[in-house]
């Protein structure tokens, strides 16, 4: 997939290598979950490998992960989705140097893009600390609605914000 300055890559296992300085940067962890920080460019592999795969192990979702590479060559972030049906959940991981360029929206456009007229998809969810402004604002720009605040399932302690999409026209079966 392309955006006016990304090319959306399928992650495969050598993105491990490639991506691995930029994913251990501590400022990314202040908001994700710290048990999913890759430890190891082996251990980012596995994970990578996993993703390849593009469907959970027991096939009941759609893995759709990408590196965001920009023309010149750098990557930038990833984002992903996971396809379930007619729903999806999104998540995004701009890298710190790329902070508030615009590559999250960019590429978020185009996987909704994607997710919407490929497989279907008429409601998508995105879960987020209530501290990470730049990803509310992110997903409010998306045309997102805070649909749900409450205890972080996957990080202890945190709370979070459920924001929903519902494509224009479809029922919302969220």
């Amino acid at each position: 997939m392309r955006t006016a300055r990304l090319t959306l890559e399928p992650i495969v296992p050598e993105h491990a290598s490639l991506l691995f300085d930029q994913l251990d940067d501590d400022r990314l962890w202040r908001f994700m979950i710290f048990r999913l920080r890759p430890r190891s460019v082996e251990k980012l592999r596995d994970r990578f490998t996993r993703y390849a795969a593009r469907a959970s192990p027991d096939g009941s979702e759609v893995w759709l992960n990408y590196a965001l590479r920009r023309d010149d060559g750098a990557f930038v972030g990833t984002v992903q989705a996971s396809v379930e049906g007619a729903r999806a959940t999104i998540g995004y991981t701009i890298f710190v140097d790329h902070w508030r360029q615009g590559y999250g929206k960019e590429a978020c456009v185009e996987l909704l893009r994607f997710v919407e007229e490929e497989f279907g998809v008429n409601d998508v969810t995105a879960n987020v600390d209530v501290r990470n402004m730049a990803s509310i604002a992110l997903l409010q720009s998306l045309g997102f609605t805070r649909a749900w605040t409450g205890p972080s399932e996957d990080m202890p302690g945190h709370i979070d914000h459920r924001y929903e999409r519902h494509r224009p026209g479809t029922a919302n079966v969220l």
